[in-house]
């Protein structure tokens, strides 16, 4: 078994070499129904996890040798789950608001529905029931697009036993075994689970699972759950598989951070935000 693992860790960096020609060969295919095959297979494929983990190996063994392009690759990666987490956050207003317009059409002016019609021009009408639900959406968001970013930032809750009190060093070491035993593996295999979901939810097609080889779509679904509230079920089972993949990219960028920090003689903070902390002199009094 630990050899059939092996080989197929090794094939995963052959397929990496041959990927642009597959995809050649994927836009060659005939019709859309193959094509579709062929994305719903691969996406939770051994194949497809052993090209990801052989690209995440190139890259750290570029990186060790360029330092430069480890820099650049940290900044890049935690910027563009850092935009992406800052456009989220705006669905906090957004939910802010609609939950204030719902309040007071339901309960100051006693009514179902709340339509926008701006100049006389009715752009858009649903129930409360509905829009109550759309909430859910929104929460859903939130947690899916700026979870990674909530990383980045440094925000969520750690319980922490040992790492406060042990040396820079050591706790780099605990981030990076951390990253590679618990982060990265828990984000892929959300994955894993995730994608049979969400594409069973997305398209009309023989059900797959996790260990599914094959596949027939038909056509697309958007399966709902066909009651008065907000019925987009597709929406948040495809959510789930955005969020694994954020946190991959995220898993994989502190991976990379804490092999820079490892590498450089000058400290550097686990989470960027902390270094404005980390300059404050001892004596001054931080309010937050």
């Amino acid at each position: 078994m630990l050899q059939n693992i092996f080989t197929s860790f090794l094939m995963g960096f052959v397929d990496l070499l041959l990927l642009p020609w597959r995809i050649y060969q994927w836009f060659q295919l005939e019709t859309l129904k193959e094509r579709m095959n062929a994305i719903m297979v691969v996406g939770n494929s051994s194949e497809f996890l052993c090209v990801v983990l052989a690209l995440m190996v190139v890259l750290i063994i570029i990186g060790l040798v360029k330092h430069g392009f480890l820099v650049t690759m940290v900044d890049r990666l935690e910027s563009f789950n850092g935009k992406i987490g800052q456009f989220a956050a705006w669905f906090a207003l957004i939910l802010m608001i609609q939950q204030i317009l719902i309040i007071v059409m339901g309960q100051v002016f006693r009514g179902n529905l709340l339509s926008f019609a701006p100049f006389g021009l009715a752009l858009t009408s649903q129930e409360l029931q509905w829009l109550s639900g759309q909430l859910k959406l929104y929460n859903a968001i939130l947690i899916a697009f700026a979870s990674a970013y909530t990383f980045i930032e440094g925000g969520h809750v750690r319980v922490d036993l040992i790492y406060a009190g042990v040396r820079y060093r050591v706790k780099k070491w605990i981030d990076l075994a951390g990253t590679l035993l618990f982060l990265l593996p828990s984000s892929l295999i959300l994955w894993w689970f995730a994608w049979p979901l969400a594409m069973n939810s997305m398209f009309a097609q023989k059900p797959l699972n996790i260990w599914s080889e094959t596949a027939r779509w038909r056509k697309v679904k958007w399966e709902s759950s066909g009651t008065a509230e907000f019925s987009w079920v597709w929406a948040f089972k495809f959510l789930v598989l955005v969020f694994a993949a954020l946190m991959i990219i995220q898993g994989f960028a502190f991976l990379l951070r804490n092999i820079r920090a490892l590498r450089e003689t000058k400290e550097i903070e686990t989470h960027p935000n902390l270094d404005r902390v980390d300059s404050v002199p001892n004596n001054t009094v931080v309010h937050s």
